[in-house]
């Protein structure tokens, strides 16, 4: 990694910057001096920046498929080939269907928000304020840190396997600075930089516990520090503590479980009125609201898949109601809105709870206690025969992994999931808009290595000697 800052962070600080914001340091350099500006500039930088990451995610999964507009095959085939070599697994999925760039800016984002809680962190002795705030503060930065390596873990590193293989494979830069530099960074192990993750994690959640400060779910808090400790726990499959850590959601916060059976008068799920969110964050992909924008006109490019809507139960609100999808399960619902609507872009919510101590409990052949987590969920949303049963662990897991897909669809779990478990084979058609018996189908192997992103274009330029992930070469 090649690290170079020409004053970004004097810039963020002084686009929302008032009189009293920033004290002068330097000529060139303006610094806050009160945790209340630190956390300003956490929350615009680090947290709700408007910039959309990641709006591939779900296109590569088997969560989507293709549908032919025969009715506007123009707009249909735009829209698929701007995703197209993310959809078909491309050597180098920046480079669009006709040899454009589309720049994959989750690298460059991700470091940007470390550098971030680098320096607040750095600067916490020299802030103005009381101990309380600063420790609130600290357990944002630490959390910052934590879930922006985790997400450059799962996009640009090997996949967790086992303690063994993470020493060996590789995996991300373990970036330290605390200002502007010029510097090549080699990549660390997957477990080095786990072992990070989790020590920030552990961090954060001490933090919040001293400081005792009152949050809304607009801002990281102890519980969301909790449930990403069980999710990266979970990931390293590290069952007690990813149950442990999820217990402690539970006890750290009121929130419970949104009850679909009951009336309920939310437009969409992700949204104001339901009291399962911990957390939210960022904006709206807008591959959900573009690609998969299926209406009347048929004006999209992908849809649910098949697969998917053959999972769910007759009878699941998530299937027949519009707070997950529409048009007959064609097009995916939870984030359709605005925020004056009360639309939550992204969460951290309670289901999450159960899923994760569901699956270490399978994972440890405690099926009961598996199946008691799983069926708990589905109480809240179908309202008769709920229950599903298992005999064996194996079958307990596999009912697991089935509805974390149907809970979590579209909010970029799946991708992340299907790495972690067996990098199972993928098929995607691809189909000519114009002629829709024109297809080639593309295939992602068992254990492909395209189950990790290529680093960014942008970055290999500038960082030549870097390990880079082989992908294979497909076909257009």
């Amino acid at each position: 990694m090649r690290i170079q800052y020409i004053y970004i962070i004097v810039m963020g600080m002084l686009l929302g910057a008032c009189s009293d914001f920033l004290e002068e340091n330097s000529q060139d350099l303006m610094i806050p001096k009160t945790v209340q500006s630190y956390k300003e500039f956490l929350y615009g930088e680090g947290l709700n920046n408007k910039i959309v990451l990641c709006e591939y995610l779900d296109v590569m999964t088997d969560d989507a498929e293709e549908i032919i507009n025969t009715k506007r095959p123009y707009e249909t085939s735009v829209d698929s080939r701007k995703y197209w070599s993310y959809y078909t697994w491309q050597e180098y999925p920046e480079i669009q269907m006709d040899n454009s760039l589309s720049e994959d800016r989750a690298w460059g984002e991700f470091y940007h928000r470390i550098l971030i809680a680098n320096i607040i962190l750095n600067h916490m002795s020299d802030m103005e304020g009381t101990y309380a705030e600063k420790m609130d503060l600290a357990g944002e930065a630490y959390f910052l840190r934590a879930w922006s390596y985790f997400m450059l873990a799962n996009l640009y590193g090997k996949p967790y396997i086992n303690e063994e293989q993470a020493a060996k494979d590789f995996c991300v830069p373990i970036n330290h600075a605390i200002d502007i530099e010029d510097k090549l960074l080699p990549r660390s192990s997957i477990k080095e930089v786990y072992d990070l993750m989790e020590a920030d994690i552990k961090s954060s959640i001490a933090s919040f516990k001293s400081s005792r400060v009152e949050k809304t779910i607009f801002r990281p808090n102890l519980a969301t520090s909790y449930l990403l400790a069980s999710r990266i726990a979970l990931f390293r499959k590290d069952y007690d503590r990813a149950i442990v850590y999820a217990d402690s959601v539970l006890l750290s916060s009121e929130a419970s479980l949104f009850d679909m059976t009951e009336p309920y008068s939310i437009p969409r799920f992700l949204n104001i009125g339901n009291n399962e969110i911990l957390f939210s964050y960022g904006e709206v992909p807008s591959n959900i609201s573009a690609v998969f924008q299926y209406s009347s006109s048929q004006r999209a490019s992908f849809i649910p898949s098949t697969d998917l809507m053959k999972l769910y139960a007759a009878n699941d609100i998530r299937k027949t109601s519009t707070l997950f999808f529409a048009n007959a399960g064609k097009k995916p619902m939870k984030y359709y809105g605005t925020t004056s609507e009360g639309l939550y872009p992204h969460a951290f919510r309670l289901a999450e709870v159960y899923l994760n101590r569901a699956e270490a409990y399978a994972a440890k052949g405690m099926t009961t206690d598996a199946l008691r987590e799983v069926n708990a969920l589905r109480e809240k949303r179908i309202p008769e025969n709920h229950e599903v049963t298992a005999t064996t662990a194996e079958d307990a897991l596999a009912l697991v992994k089935d509805e974390r897909r149907m809970e979590f669809c579209f909010e970029g779990f799946r991708w992340f999931d299907l790495r972690r478990w067996d990098r199972p084979q993928l098929k995607h058609r691809f189909s000519s808009a114009e002629n829709p018996s024109n297809y080639i189908e593309y295939v992602l192997q068992q254990d492909d290595p395209a189950y990790t992103l290529p680093i960014p274009q942008k970055e290999r330029e500038m960082n030549l000697p870097i390990e880079n992930i082989n992908r294979p070469r497909r076909d257009k």
